[in-house]
């Protein structure tokens, strides 16, 4: 397989690719980002790699949306397209210490971030409907974070000297905002009602104590094609592993949150995992066993998070609904 890397941007592409035989890079810039500058990174990198495009690998870097057309688009024609972290691919450059910076150079460290890979993930691309629901979350997710925005500016009017006409202008603005969150939340859920696995999904996880339709629609996307291979490793993505700093004598932090991933999604568990605690017997003995061990009220609540979480992937993975394993 010939490992190709290229570095994406809102307007343009830099591709790089190292020929071993040679021991010399082979580079091509200023691509458009476009269908046409697709098609012209995919002609340049048969003609050079001198192979069919089934026997390419692209690695590029998840850079909001502005890689996924590109990685479609190389997926539908036969090469393997890998995605990785860019903050990753940072870190890597960082180790090799490569203090310079361009989009040529990101294309080469890119390049060499791919091949130092061990376990690759293959990019496979989601369905139209996950495609829809990512937007609309995206959406609404947007007008949550707008709308928290305006009460706050709210708040502070009475502390505004003549501040009637500005405290009406934003009440008119949330009320615009509460109308809209209710539209994308509709077209959420008629979405949800007409896809059978969605819908089931949503079911299963909607058994869980504490997961109720609005928590449980942030999941739907990660959890549809299963792509990740455990509990674990769902907990991980959403920032909810446990890590831990010591060194000798002088280092001796207490254990935290990675604090990576999705913070918004990892933020909706709070109240489920409250109410899991009050109306679940299991959790609410797992909670409580944990604050009997001397943990904090923060550390146990957080860990009740996290085993929600490796709950809602349980009755995902198996196709079954939750059941509590303890007798009320």
């Amino acid at each position: 397989m010939r490992l190709i890397a290229c570095d994406v941007s809102k307007a343009t592409l830099d591709a790089a690719w190292f020929d071993e035989d040679q021991q010399r890079w082979f580079e091509r810039s200023n691509l458009a980002n476009t269908r046409r500058g697709w098609q012209q990174l995919l002609s340049w990198a048969k003609k050079y790699c001198g192979c069919a495009a089934s026997e390419i690998q692209l690695v590029v870097e998840a850079t909001g949306v502005y890689h996924r057309p590109l990685a479609e688009f190389a997926y539908a024609h036969g090469m393997q397209v890998i995605v990785v972290n860019p903050g990753r691919a940072a870190e890597n450059a960082r180790s090799h210490n490569r203090l310079n910076k361009n989009d040529q150079l990101d294309a080469r460290g890119l390049q060499c971030f791919g091949r130092e890979l061990k376990k690759v993930h293959p990019y496979v691309p989601d369905s139209p409907e996950i495609n829809v629901l990512r937007a609309l979350l995206s959406r609404l997710r947007q007008l949550d974070v707008d709308l928290r925005r305006e009460q706050n500016r709210l708040e502070k009017c009475p502390f505004i000297a003549q501040s009637r006409g500005l405290a009406a202008s934003i009440r008119r603005q949330i009320k615009s905002l509460n109308r809209e969150k209710t539209r994308i939340q509709q077209d959420i859920d008629q979405l949800i009602r007409d896809h059978v696995e969605l819908k089931l999904m949503r079911q299963l996880l909607c058994s869980i104590k504490g997961i109720g339709p609005i928590t449980s629609q942030w999941l739907l996307p990660l959890l549809y094609r299963q792509q990740f291979e455990s509990a674990r490793q769902l907990a991980a993505f959403l920032g909810l592993t446990p890590i831990q700093k010591t060194s000798g004598t002088s280092l001796k932090k207490r254990p935290h949150l990675s604090g990576r991933g999705n913070r918004y999604i990892r933020s909706r568990f709070y109240m489920p995992a409250v109410t899991a605690i009050n109306h679940d017997p299991a959790m609410r003995a797992f909670h409580d066993n944990l604050i009997r061990r001397g943990k904090s009220p923060k550390q146990a609540i957080t860990a009740v998070i996290r085993k929600l979480v490796h709950v809602c992937y349980g009755v995902v993975k198996n196709d079954q609904p939750y059941r509590c394993p303890v007798t009320a």
